[in-house]
This record gives structure tokens, sequence and C-alpha cells, in this order.
């Protein structure tokens, strides 16, 4: 039986918060870095994972995952949640999910156009309230998360089943996040970072963003969660 360190997934007690707006919405998002004290062996150990592609687990997200929580998950939330009340305060009650821990290569048989358009992280139930995602490559960084406003509707946010969803995404499979200007316009990048965590409303609309042949020998390694 392997165990895995009792302090592998310690935060770091020098990581850097700060808040931002974006958007014509002035939607928030909480960017850490240097989050973990030890980013380099988490790295590592998602090499190791076991993976799956089914598409119950994985979610239509362009990705390999494995399901799994880990010790310090809710500190990272509560820090984030404290961090969005002042923003939202009407939103005073903090859920949870298992994190996913999430490898992805252009060009994966799991890429398809229905893994492609852009979308929001929204649950059945409207709860969990807030998306998080911590970039773990430290090596190969490119892209990151961007952030989209459809460009004929104007909407920054979507409930998952509104008009946004309604309007057809041209899917170009050499750089499938690439989308046209007439279609989503891209008003705000937040760049990929080793040991850096994002945080966002999730029912913002958004995508990863890669150039469509960055990530062909090197997975680009995520941990995403809601809560």
């Amino acid at each position: 039986m392997k165990l895995l360190r009792s302090d592998l997934f310690d935060l770091n007690p020098k990581k850097k918060v700060q808040s931002v707006r974006i958007g014509e919405g002035r939607n928030h998002l909480i960017i850490i870095d240097d989050l973990f004290l030890h980013p380099r062996d988490i790295s590592e150990l998602m090499d190791e994972l076991p993976y799956t592609d089914h598409p119950s687990v994985r979610r239509k997200a362009p990705t390999y995952r494995c399901m799994m929580n880990f010790p310090n998950q809710m500190d990272i939330y509560r820090e984030v949640f404290k961090e969005h009340y002042k923003v939202y305060p009407e939103i005073n009650r903090l859920s949870e999910e298992r994190c996913s821990f999430d490898r992805y290569f252009d060009g994966a048989p799991i890429i398809d156009p229905t893994s492609c358009p852009p979308h929001v992280d929204i649950t059945r139930n409207q709860a969990p309230y807030y998306a998080l995602v911590i970039y773990m490559n430290e090596q190969n960084l490119h892209g990151g998360t961007q952030f989209l406003r459809h460009t004929e509707l104007g909407m920054e946010t979507s409930t998952g089943t509104d008009e946004a969803f309604d309007r057809p995404t041209t899917i170009r499979p050499a750089t499938p996040w690439d989308f046209l200007p007439s279609e989503w316009c891209l008003y705000y990048l937040a760049q990929m970072k080793f040991n850096r965590l994002i945080s966002y409303r999730n029912n913002l609309l958004h995508s990863l963003y890669s150039n469509g042949s960055f990530y062909q020998n090197t997975p680009r390694k995520t941990i995403v969660s809601n809560f």
C-alpha cells in the first residue's frame, strides 16, 4: 500500500492573494500565487494517478480526469470563499465537491465538438456557487483560462440552458479554443502560472485556452473544483 506524505498538500504560509474585477459585469476573480508548499511533488503525483475518459466523470471536459479529495482542501475553499464573500455577501453558505485532477493533451480522442465551446460550471441545483482552477504545470506554461462574452447577445454569464447555448459555436479543429470574434469575444485571459489558483463565479462563460498544438507531448495539468 502506497501512502501519501501527510504534508504533501500543505498550503504555503507565504501565498499571495489578490482580487480583480473583469468584464463589463465587473465579475470577481481571485488569484492566489504560490498556493502549495510542495507544488513540484504534487505535480509529480499527478503523473502517477489513475485517470479515466468516462463521460460521467469528465462531464464533457476535454481532459482525462481523476476524482480525489485531498488534505487541506476545505482550507482552500474557506479562504477563497472568504474573499468572494466581500463581493457576494448574499452567498453565505459554503458547499463542496470532490476535486478533479485533470490532464489535457491537444488532439486527444476526448476532444470533440461538444467539449470545446465556452461553458459554465453550474450544477443542476444551482449550487455550488464558485469554481476554482489550480495550474500545476511547472514547465510548458501556455495560455490559461479565457473568459468570454457572447458577441451578439452581450452575455458574460449564463444559466447553462439559455439562448447563448442555443446558438452554434464554430469549432476549427486545428485551433479549437480560438473562437470566431463574430461569435465570442475574449475579454480576459487568466494566464497559467505554476502553483497558481484562480476562482470565479461558476456562471461565468469561460473555456481553457491553448493554441491547439502546445500540449501534444507534455500535458496541461490542473486541479479543478466547485464549492
